[in-house]
């Protein structure tokens, strides 16, 4: 005959038991919630060219991209283009993306805007040198090829100074449907001069044989220090210029994904005459 007792006596074992268990778990979890989450960085290539849309869908009336300017912030901080359907001449410098629209203001661009033509890398001085007399673009793109270990890599570039004069130009404003591409628009464009003027010149250089995706030869976009001028260089007569190159060996090229570029037909040809 089996005691009364024995059965609240297994009831109270269990019990405590259970007890116990649940009393560990809860300390376990309390140990692996309390340790510190740890998150990776993604890795930034500091060599690396950064570019959005084909040169020849922006000829061809490709005036709408899907990419954003919080996107292109992690892509690079400097950077030249233009934004969705050619409301303003684009400027990245030092990550800050600046608007130079056809009315000649210069502003701060939105992380919500869009941009349908892009060149941008973070930038890394490998090459630097100084321009003590003055200079006009013709003889800067001369000077800087003789700093070039080779004119087969791609190149940024941050060149600051004193201007005495300078031309940047604009682009008017399309609205769908879009009717002329860049081989109208261009030699149409807004023009704005400047004189005694100190600023930030930001581009790239592209090999010849980088054919009809992006812009062959020297690519300038200018910024003022007072961020109140802005543009698509065309022209100037520096009167010092600090000259910083950076040299890149790998390219990224991205396509918008939208039904405009899906549907482009390559039909106009249209480089920059000067490189």
């Amino acid at each position: 005959m089996i005691p009364k007792k024995i059965p609240f006596l297994f009831t109270a074992c269990a019990l405590l038991m259970l007890f116990l268990s649940s009393a560990c778990k809860q300390e376990q979890d309390v140990n692996v919630t309390s340790e510190p989450v740890v998150t990776e960085k993604p890795v930034v290539e500091r060599d690396l060219f950064y570019h959005y849309s084909i040169w020849y869908a922006f000829v061809n009336k490709v005036f709408e991209g899907d990419l954003t300017v919080s996107k292109l912030k992690t892509k690079g901080d400097i950077g030249l283009g233009s934004y969705t359907k050619l409301d303003g001449e684009l400027i990245m410098l030092d990550g800050v993306p600046y608007r130079a629209t056809e009315d000649g203001v210069v502003s701060i661009a939105d992380d919500a805007d869009k941009i349908v033509y892009v060149n941008a890398t973070f930038f890394d001085e490998d090459i630097s040198f100084k321009v003590t007399d003055s200079i006009n673009y013709d003889a800067l793109r001369g000077e800087i090829n003789k700093h070039l270990p080779t004119k087969n890599m791609f190149y940024g570039f941050k060149i600051h100074g004193t201007f005495k004069n300078i031309k940047c130009g604009g682009l008017n404003k399309q609205e769908p449907p879009f009717k002329e591409g860049l081989d109208v628009l261009i030699p149409n464009r807004p023009i704005f001069k400047a004189e005694n003027i100190e600023g930030t010149m930001v581009g790239f250089y592209c090999p010849q044989f980088i054919g009809d995706i992006n812009v062959a030869g020297y690519h300038l976009h200018f910024i003022s220090d007072d961020k109140k001028f802005g543009g698509h260089v065309m022209a100037f007569n520096a009167v010092s210029l600090d000259v910083s190159i950076d040299e890149m060996y790998e390219y990224q090229f991205v396509l918008p994904n939208t039904d405009a570029y899906r549907k482009v037909g390559f039909d106009k040809q249209f480089q920059y005459k000067k490189n």
